[in-house]
C-alpha cells in the first residue's frame, strides 16, 4: 500500500540531513525537491501520497516538509553575527539549546522571533487548506510541531524556517539541521511504530 517510510520535501540542508539520518536507519527513503512537488495529500486512513510535478503520486507514511522561505524578504541573522557587548545575548545561548527555547512562554518565543512572517502556515501551499487550517488556530501563524517536529497532522513533520517559533533562533540557518534531524527521525520511528501495532 505505501512505497515509502519516508518523503522528504525539501532538499536544502534540513531535507538533506532528515534524508541522511532516515537512509542511516534503514528508512525506505525518497527526497523530492520543492520545485518537482506539486502536492501532499492525506492517502488512505493514515498516510500520505505526494504527488510530482511529472505526473507520479508515491504513497508514504510520513511526510517531513523541509521547506524554506517563500518568499525570504530578509535574511535572518546568523547566530554568530549577533550583537554582543560582554553580556552573554539571550538569542546566542537559545541557538546553541533549541530544545530549551521551546520551555520559554509562549508570547517570549513570539516575541523573539517577530519579523519572520515567511513562517506562517499558508505559506505552505503544497497542503490542501482542511490540513492546513488543522495544523495551525489561525492562518498567520506557523504550524504547531511536538518536540520531535511533528504537526497536529499525525506522521506530518516541518523542518526549517517554519520551526522557529518553537525551536527560536538556531533554526533560522543550516545551524538547526542536525538538532532537527535527529528528533524528526525519533518521531518518525514512533509513528511507524504505532502503526504496525
Amino acid at each position: 500500500m505505501y512505497e515509502y517510510d519516508l518523503i522528504v520535501v525539501g532538499a536544502g540542508p534540513y531535507g538533506r540531513s532528515i534524508a541522511a539520518h532516515a537512509t542511516a536507519a534503514g528508512l525506505h527513503l525518497r527526497l523530492l525537491g520543492r520545485g518537482m512537488v506539486t502536492a501532499v495529500r492525506p492517502y488512505g486512513r493514515d498516510g500520505f501520497e505526494v504527488v510530482t510535478e511529472d505526473g507520479e503520486s508515491p504513497r508514504t507514511r510520513t511526510v517531513a516538509l523541509a521547506l524554506g522561505p517563500t518568499p525570504l524578504t530578509e535574511l535572518p541573522t546568523p547566530p554568530s553575527k549577533f550583537p554582543h557587548n560582554g553580556e552573554p545575548h539571550p538569542n546566542r545561548f537559545y541557538a546553541s539549546h533549541p530544545a530549551l527555547f521551546r520551555r520559554l512562554p509562549t508570547v517570549v518565543r513570539l516575541l523573539l522571533t517577530e519579523g519572520h512572517s515567511s513562517t506562517s502556515t499558508d505559506r505552505v501551499t503544497l497542503l490542501s487548506m482542511p490540513v492546513r487550517r488543522r495544523l495551525s488556530r489561525t492562518p498567520d501563524a506557523p504550524p504547531w510541531v511536538d518536540t520531535r517536529f511533528e504537526s497536529a497532522h499525525p506522521g506530518l513533520f516541518f523542518a526549517g524556517l517554519l520551526t522557529a517559533a518553537f525551536f527560536g533562533p538556531a533554526i533560522r540557518s543550516a545551524h538547526g539541521a542536525e538538532f532537527t534531524a535527529r528528533r524528526v527521525l525519533k518521531g518518525v520511528h514512533r509513528r511507524l511504530g504505532a502503526r504496525r501495532r
